[in-house]
């Protein structure tokens, strides 16, 4: 039997084996029509400067001698990924997909790097194979420090307020709809003064643990997660589109919607990304929240 062949035949045995696993949790309760939440919880991706390596093991299963592979990979990827699973815990009715079980899909179906899967359409095909009905897909932002320093009075004080950015997005696997998206940001304050201070060995981190919080928190990532939907029109908010020229095409959350001048209706309360274009003319995005009478007016510049 050859080496290629052995490997996808482990890799065929987890599909079925996580696919079958995760189906009997959906079907526990045959009298309860409600929708039961099996979350898929990735990897994040990291787009912030700060980095940290670690070894990370994952179960392989290819060969009893090694049981296991290690990975080097960045922390800041692994552990929001963590922390969200815990806060997840706290919410009746739903269920998370086993962390080891995805990575060793991961590696072996080859679907994306431990470090953060972010393309929808991988990530959707690996919650089908695996059961689970949502995915929630994170992305750190940014992580930056702001230092404040004043001195007067005899007294020296010095402020370093660490702030981190995360995007959260919740999908529907089954149609691939974005039921939740938002970008919030996490706080930090360390304080140094004549008198003493207050000392972290992973501010950093601290900022980002903050920020997690803030979604888990979050009363309508929550209602995304259960299945809480609203009907057709409710909830929606309608934004013009009136760019200059006219005839500029609109994309949201890299979806075609149509030609300018538009008017569309988009969930109140969530984010999007905007992205308006031309031919002859640069491209110009930005990242909107849905209010009343929202209006986009940019003008376009010519390329050069």
């Amino acid at each position: 039997m050859s080496r290629a062949f052995r490997a996808f035949r482990v890799t065929l045995v987890c599909l079925v084996s996580l696919g079958a696993s995760a189906a009997l949790v959906v079907q526990a309760d045959d009298g309860d029509k409600t929708r039961k939440p099996v979350v898929l919880v990735p990897p994040f991706e990291n787009l912030a400067k700060q980095r940290e390596y670690v070894m990370y093991d994952v179960p392989d299963g290819t060969s009893p001698d090694k049981p296991r592979r290690q990975y080097k990979i960045d922390r800041y990827t692994e552990a929001p990924r963590a922390l969200f699973e815990d806060a997840l815990t706290n919410i009746d009715g739903v269920t998370i997909v086993e962390r080891k079980r995805v990575d060793t899909l991961l590696v072996e179906a080859e679907f994306g790097r431990l470090s953060g899967l972010v393309d929808p359409e991988k990530a959707i095909k690996l919650g089908k194979l695996i059961g689970a009905n949502t995915i929630i897909i994170g992305t750190i932002v940014d992580v930056s420090e702001e230092t404040k320093k004043f001195k007067g009075y005899n007294i020296e004080t010095e402020n370093v307020v660490v702030t981190a950015e995360l995007r959260v997005r919740v999908l529907e696997i089954e149609t691939g709809k974005q039921l939740f998206s938002k970008t919030v940001k996490g706080n930090k304050t360390y304080s140094k003064s004549t008198f003493g201070e207050t000392k972290s060995s992973d501010r950093n981190f601290a900022a980002v643990k903050a920020a997690v919080a803030e979604i888990g928190g979050d009363e309508k990532f929550k209602a995304a997660l259960l299945g809480k939907r609203a009907t057709a029109e409710e909830g929606l908010i309608e934004i013009e589109f009136a760019p200059k020229p006219d005839n500029c095409d609109i994309a949201i959350d890299g979806e075609y919607v149509g030609g300018s001048p538009l008017k569309y209706k988009l969930k109140a309360g969530m984010q999007y990304k905007i992205l308006i274009s031309k031919a002859g003319y640069k491209e110009w995005a930005t990242v909107v929240t849905p209010k009343a009478g929202l209006k986009i007016t940019r003008e376009l510049e010519t390329s050069k």
